[in-house]
């Protein structure tokens, strides 16, 4: 048996998977008070000779001598609400936003009672003796006057890439595309597996191997050949994608024989069997970093060839050098990443052989 030393440094593989005031008055009453001593002999303590008492001679007894002034009243603002103003005759009137005998003030509720400048497309909040108004969802304006926002023309709208948007007065619809079906905000394709897609809702899947084909997602943990246990073809290969790390991908039909397809670690032999002339048993290899021989042995009569891939898709080796009974394998230095090795009936006869993995 002839093996070739290959690398399993891994190359990226070209997937590219595209898988918001009172104002009052101040004044202070004064009382004018009589002297104590009485000069002029007059009962009445006036110096003026007044039988009014009143040094001014006016009879109203003002100090002042203007007959309007109360010097004594109390200030009619007082009695003001804190929400209403204070009259030049003492009377008082509720501010604006606020309605009452002025005494007492309450808030205006315009919102409610419609006494308010808000556009009919607006929403209009009562505050304390005010209020705001604000368009509404899909207008714009200052409240008091708005208008449509055309969501499509002006590409705010969330239609999805494969739908048509068509505007209406405060929103807009979203329709899916021929082809394609949803709510218009999401539409997924109708392509299924293996069919040529350019971009990933063109699946309903929804995941696509740009200019290569419609996949499903797949895991390597519990299975050598996921994808052929869920019903596909191909490798499960790492994608590079965090939110769709594997993919199936590449064109390897080989079924679902649970029985036949193994994960293989260091130092482990395998003894499965071929179905068929030409079956195709698929093997991931979970090996640290090191140097392995992997090699497969047929039975003296049977024929086989062995393909390695990367866990990335990309082709490592293919071994078909020998005849009927040559075991085929390769020398493989591990970066620590899983592999594949595909094993291929090449022969005309069915039968069991060995695969083993051995740690040098």
């Amino acid at each position: 048996m002839k093996l070739v030393t290959i690398s399993c440094t891994l190359l990226s593989a070209a997937l590219g998977l595209s898988l918001s005031a009172c104002s009052g008055d101040d004044g202070v009453g004064v009382t004018a008070t009589a002297s104590a001593t009485d000069t002029t002999g007059d009962s009445t303590g006036d110096s003026t000779g007044d039988p009014t008492g009143d040094p001014t001679g006016d009879p109203t007894g003002d100090p002042t001598g203007d007959p309007t002034t109360n010097t004594t009243g109390p200030d009619t603002c007082d009695s003001c609400s804190d929400d209403a103003t204070c009259n030049p005759d003492g009377s008082c009137t509720c501010k604006d936003g606020y309605e009452g005998d002025g005494q007492s003030c309450a808030d205006l509720d315009e919102c409610e009672s419609g006494k308010n400048a808000c556009d009919p497309d607006a929403t209009c909040t009562n505050e304390p003796g005010d209020y705001k108004c604000e368009c509404n969802e899909g207008y714009k304006g200052n409240g008091m006057s708005c208008k449509d926002i055309d969501e499509c023309n002006e590409n705010t709208a969330e239609c999805a890439v494969h739908a048509t948007c068509t505007n209406n007065d405060g929103g807009y619809d979203c329709e899916c595309e021929e082809g394609y079906n949803g709510d218009g905000f999401t539409c997924q394709g109708s392509k299924e597996f293996g069919e040529v897609c350019d971009d990933p809702s063109a699946c309903v899947s929804g995941l696509c191997i740009t200019d290569t084909q419609c996949t499903v997602e797949c895991s390597i943990e519990d299975f050598a050949n996921d994808c052929g246990k869920q019903g596909y073809y191909g490798l499960c290969i790492f994608s590079g994608n965090e939110e769709f790390p594997f993919i199936c991908a590449g064109e390897i039909d080989a079924g679902n024989d649970e029985n036949d397809d193994k994960i293989v670690f260091s130092g482990e032999t395998v003894n499965p069997s071929f179905q068929s002339v030409g079956d195709v048993d698929i093997h991931l290899v979970k090996i640290p970093a090191g140097n392995f021989d992997i090699i497969a042995t047929p039975n003296p009569d049977d024929d086989l060839a062995v393909i390695f891939y990367g866990i990335d898709g990309n082709l490592l080796a293919e071994q078909d050098m020998g005849g009927a009974g040559a075991a085929e394998g390769a020398n493989v230095d591990s970066n620590g990443d899983p592999l594949y090795a595909v094993v291929v009936n090449v022969g005309n006869s069915n039968g069991s052989y060995t695969f083993e993995v051995i740690k040098n």
